[in-house]
Parts: C-alpha cells; sequence; structure tokens
C-alpha cells in the first residue's frame, strides 16, 4: 500500500487547536507573536534550514526549522511537537514553464485545481499542530520563468493559491521564498501578490546582508524572513585557472554565518533567518554548505578518527549568536594548509605527479590534541541548478603514502602520491580536522572544521617536448606575427604565461604550468577565438556549431561553450553564464505539468542527508 504524505487526522475528541501566530509592528519593528507572546529573541525567529537534527537545533538554541513540502513535513511534526520547535512549512510548487503561461481564467485549470486540492489537503491536516510557524507557499518558483523578475502568471498564480491557503488556514501568516531579492521581481511580487503576509529571501555570503536595504529601496515594508543563508555561494565564488570552485574553509564561513545571523536581530524589517544546511547534502562539493558531515566514507567507516552525526565548526557560532553562550567544547579552528612547507594562498593548488607534502596548521581553543582526515576525489561537478540531487563523489584510492587506510590518510601532515594520477585531470582534496581520539578523555566530542581544496595534476614544459617548441615558437615567432592567436598573453609574457595560454586552448600536449593557480581571458575583437564565436552567433556553419551554443546569450556564454566543446580556439573566460548566473539561472529541464507522482517531481528540491535518495528520482534539473 502506497504511504499517504499526510498523516491521519487525529479523533475530534482529541483534536488539537492551533497556536495562533501573526506579525505585529511595534514602533516600526516587526515581530513574530503568538498566543503564548514574543517567538524567538524579541520576536525574531532562530532557524534552522533543514528538517533533520531536530534534538540538535533545539539544544543549539534554535526554535524552528524548515521544510519545502508536506512529505518533510509529515516525517518530523511529531518530534517537533514533543521538542516544542516549530517549522516554517513548505508548501511545494511546481518549476514548470508551462504551469504559469495561462492565467486567463484562474479557477478553470485542471492542473491548478489539482494542485489546489493536494494544496489545501496538507494544509487541512497540520493546520492544527502547535508545530507550525508559518506557511511559504512554493520555493523560487520564479525559476520556472526568469529568477530576476518571474512573470505577470506567476505572481497572479501564486496570490492565488495564497489567499486560499489563508482562507483555509487563518490562524497562520503566509509567505513565499524566492531566489534573491531582485528589484522587479520585488517590485512586482509587492504590486501584485497583496495577500502575502511576508516575503521569504534565499540568500547568501554578502548578498544575504543587502536584503533589508533592497527592500528599504524599494519602498517594500513588508517583514521579510531569510529562508536560506549561509557561506559565499558556489556560483559567486572565484574559480581556478582551470574552472574549479574555489571553496571557504569552515573557519572561513564562520563570520559569513555570524554577520547575518546577528544583522537580522537588528533589523526590525527582518523575522527571522534560517542557517542552510540543518544537515547534509553534496552539492558542487561535498563540504559547502552542510552544517553536519554525514558523508559515510569520512565520518563512520573509517578505521580510526570517525566522527558520527559531526558537527561543522559553523554551530558553535550559531549558539553564540542565537542564545549568547558559547558550547562547552569548541570545534577545532583551520589556520593554513601547507604544500612542501608553504601556505596555499587560496583553497587550491597544483602538482606535477610526484609525491608531495601536506601539512594542516589548525588549533582548539581549550588546547585539545588534534588529528586530520585526508582524502581525494576526482573534480566531476554536476550541472544541476536549484539545489537538485547530486550523486557523491567517490573516494579514490592509493593517493597517500604508507597509510593505513586504503582511501584516506590520518595525521596533521601526510604525504600526497599524485604519480598515478591523471596528467591534466582535475582532483579535489578534502581535510578533516578533529579531536585526537588516541588524547580523549572518553569519547571525543563529534565536531570539525574543514578544508576542501581543488588541484590540478601540471606540468613545466621541459626543452625536447613537444610544448616547449610550441611555447617557444610562439613567443619568438607568433606572438609578433599572429597575436589574435594567443589569447591573453603579448611578446612580454613569461615563458609559463604563454604555456598557460596554449593549454587553455588544448594545443598540441600542453599541460598547465605549474606555477599559475589563475588564469583567464575573455575573448577580445581581433582574436580569433572572437571572430569564430561572433561568426557562429550570427548563425553560420550550424553543423560546426555545439548544440549548447543555441542556449549562449552573449559573446562570453558561447566562448565557454567553445571552450569545453571545441578544442584549440578559445581559452576559458574570465566570467561565464554557467558559472555566474544563480541566482540568475533558468531552471531547464522537469516534467511536463501534473506529470510524477511526487510533489517536488520535475523540481530542484533541496535534498540532503538520508531523505537525499529517497527524493532523488522525483528531482531533474
Amino acid at each position: 500500500m502506497a504511504r499517504s504524505f499526510f498523516r491521519a487526522l487525529p479523533l475530534l475528541g482529541t483534536i488539537a487547536f492551533a497556536e495562533h501566530v501573526w506579525l505585529n509592528q511595534t514602533a516600526g519593528s516587526w515581530q513574530v507573536v503568538s498566543d503564548e507572546g514574543l517567538l524567538g529573541f524579541h520576536g525574531t525567529v532562530r532557524g534552522a534550514g533543514g528538517f533533520t537534527h531536530l534534538s540538535a537545533a533545539a539544544a543549539s538554541g534554535a526554535e524552528a526549522l524548515r521544510t519545502w513540502g508536506f512529505d518533510q513535513l509529515n516525517d518530523t511534526i511529531e518530534e517537533a511537537e514533543s521538542l516544542g520547535l516549530k517549522f516554517s512549512a513548505g508548501i511545494w510548487l511546481s518549476h514548470n514553464k508551462s504551469d504559469y503561461e495561462d492565467c486567463s481564467d484562474m479557477d478553470d485549470d485542471p492542473y491548478w485545481q489539482t494542485e489546489l486540492d493536494r494544496v489545501l489537503q496538507g494544509v487541512r491536516a497540520f493546520k492544527a499542530s502547535p508545530s507550525i510557524l508559518w506557511w511559504t507557499v512554493g520555493n523560487e518558483i520564479e525559476f520556472a520563468t526568469e529568477v530576476t523578475k518571474g512573470s505577470e502568471c506567476t505572481w497572479r498564480r501564486l496570490e492565488w493559491l495564497v489567499q486560499k491557503v489563508k482562507e483555509e488556514d487563518p490562524m497562520h501568516p503566509v509567505g513565499t521564498v524566492l531566489a534573491g531579492a531582485h528589484d522587479e521581481k520585488v517590485k512586482m511580487i509587492a504590486r501584485i501578490a497583496t495577500s502575502l503576509d511576508f516575503l521569504g529571501i534565499n540568500a547568501y555570503g554578502e548578498d544575504s546582508l543587502k536584503v533589508g536595504t533592497t527592500l528599504q529601496r524599494l519602498g517594500v515594508t513588508l517583514p521579510y524572513a531569510l529562508m536560506e543563508f549561509g557561506p559565499t555561494g558556489h556560483w559567486a565564488s572565484p574559480v581556478t585557472a582551470w574552472g574549479s570552485y574555489i571553496e571557504e574553509s569552515s573557519t572561513e564561513k564562520v563570520p559569513r554565518y555570524m554577520a547575518t545571523c546577528e544583522l537580522c536581530f537588528s533589523d526590525p524589517q527582518c523575522i527571522g533567518a534560517f542557517a542552510f544546511v540543518w544537515g547534509w547534502k553534496w552539492e558542487k562539493t561535498g563540504t559547502w554548505y552542510g552544517l553536519f558531515n554525514e558523508w559515510p566514507e569520512v565520518t563512520t567507516e573509517l578505521t580510526k578518527a570517525n566522527c558520527t552525526t559531526c558537527e561543522a565548526e559553523v554551530l558553535g557560532a550559531l549558539q553564540k549568536c542565537w542564545t549568547g553562550e558559547e558550547k562547552s567544547s569548541k570545534a577545532p579552528s583551520l589556520h593554513n594548509v601547507k604544500l612542501n612547507g608553504e601556505a596555499l594562498e587560496g583553497m587550491r593548488f597544483s602538482v606535477d605527479q610526484e609525491v608531495v607534502s601536506l601539512t594542516v596548521n589548525a588549533s582548539q581553543a581549550q588546547g585539545q590534541p588534534l588529528t586530520a582526515v585526508w582524502v581525494v576525489t576526482e573534480e566531476v561537478v554536476s550541472d544541476a541548478l536549484g539545489g537538485a540531487f547530486e550523486a557523491t563523489n567517490p573516494l579514490l584510492a592509493d593517493v597517500f603514502v604508507d597509510s593505513v587506510e586504503n582511501t584516506s590518510a590520518l595525521g596533521l601532515e601526510v604525504q600526497l602520491n599524485a604519480t598515478g594520477l591523471t596528467m591534466g585531470g582535475n582532483y579535489r582534496l578534502y581535510v578533516f580536522v578533529r579531536e585526537d581520539p588516541d588524547h580523549c578523555n572518553g569519547p571525543c566530542n563529534n565536531h570539525e572544521s574543514v578544508a576542501s581544496l581543488a588541484f590540478r595534476i601540471c606540468h613545466d614544459a621541459q626543452p625536447g617536448e613537444e610544448c616547449y617548441s610550441h611555447v617557444s615558437y610562439a613567443k619568438e615567432y607568433g606572438l609578433h606575427n599572429h597575436p589574435g592567436r594567443y589569447p591573453g598573453v603579448t611578446s612580454e609574457s613569461s615563458f609559463a604565461e604563454v604555456q598557460m595560454s596554449l593549454a587553455q586552448k588544448q594545443v598540441g600536449s600542453c599541460q598547465m604550468p605549474c606555477s599559475i593557480q589563475e588564469w583567464c581571458h575573455t575573448a577580445q575583437p581581433g582574436e580569433e577565438c572572437y571572430d569564430f564565436v561572433e561568426w557562429l552567433l550570427e548563425g553560420n556553419n550550424t553543423q560546426t556549431a555545439p548544440e549548447a551554443l543555441a542556449d549562449a546569450s552573449s559573446i562570453k556564454g558561447a566562448q565557454q561553450t567553445i571552450y569545453e566543446t571545441m578544442p584549440g580556439i578559445c581559452a576559458r573566460p574570465c566570467k561565464t553564464e554557467s558559472l555566474q548566473c544563480y541566482p540568475n539561472c533558468a531552471d531547464t529541464g522537469g516534467a511536463g505539468a501534473g506529470s510524477g507522482s511526487s510533489e517536488m517531481s520535475g523540481a530542484p528540491a533541496r535534498a540532503f542527508g538520508a531523505v537525499a535518495t529517497l527524493l532523488a528520482a522525483a528531482l531533474s534539473c
């Protein structure tokens, strides 16, 4: 028998009455209020952005968590009630463009009538729970049309649904969740979706600090909640010369979370902030967003230094922000990683096919002795958007010298054996710093600091090698007579810079030199790449042009496509649509209207932790 998304309603004689929650503005400040008084910290909700680890949320000082759909609420509502926690209860809506194209008759659309029945059934099932904080109708539904503004029909359909939800449950506020606070989008919603009680905004890094001032500048007086906040997003991060994301260490992420948490308390328009992600998920890397580490190969399947339900360094900072109190035992702090004794600038490096020494420099506030777990994966990056499910990259074996484990090494200093790695290959090194189990009085504390470092197997061209001849020819003849063939360099450039230019164009056997970590070049008029891309964008030789070129909207976007698919013409552009678009990317996939059996079918849902496998089949992007 198929399991229902909704728990059975209690008998009339035992039914619980909903706790009335509302938003109140006093002396210019918005507050969340219930029958019991102010909620959160003086009316500002302290939120954990996820629906797992409820006990840890309560112990850390959060009073609310977040769901994206009714199925998640069904799995957790009873535990939340027992802990006195509340949920920002999400109502998932379609991300399919076709579902927001016809608003001519709002009440006579078969798909939306079916959706309305589903939505109201879910609201009806849970509205009496004392753990309902508020409802959010839709999460980033503007992905279906245009993320910077959505569409008239999108927001009319939202308004129609919000009205229906409020009629069904007048006891709780109703909002929606947007991907960023873009001017045109916010203005359209304020004009069309007038029944909203608040705006929910997903924003990361420095962007989360600008939401309040953006709303004030636009004259939007609705209260807002940061429904996801966290580190600098991967879409906004710098990239290496070979195009890999450069991720902040866990210690660098701490002030990102703290600044946003504290800002919400001080902003009279902010009614809550939800730290993302309260759980674990693989999104571009295994460590970017998770506030817990549930990667089995590095937490529970080691011979030594396991870390079950391993808490990220950020959790201590969140508890300090939420409660004003430090954790009794702090997680380690990571200061730097050294390659052959030299501290790396930025979380990336390149090495030849050789054995190198790696050292992590870290400390713990109470002086607890530390150790570290090191692992390596290939750098396989999913092109999924909007938090859609991504598969975990497997660990590589036999990449550390004298390691007891097959796929990991233990200690603050290890030796990486890169001799068997592929020349020109892209990889990622992870180092997890934990308390040393040989020096713990009893079980070690389950917390860690983490660094995730992109690296590439490089090679400096040597006399007698094919690439050396290519570089020598370019410096002596090519750059003087055909400069347009050598993007980003001149006759004054160094040997390594010219080698990098040739490597970017994938000329001959040239690999990226080891001495250059970051390099890119956006094509300029007069260069071979620019002229070729412009010619293709004008519609010439469509049989030669890659299919992906049809979706490129600029020279830079087309250059990225040529760089990836047609070696020998273009270098990697400095800013590309594929790396810089979020949250300005459109959802490019998904099932058709009404297809699939899950309420999240055809939509890029946030899936993480133990539910990732269950939701994966329902997610597409």
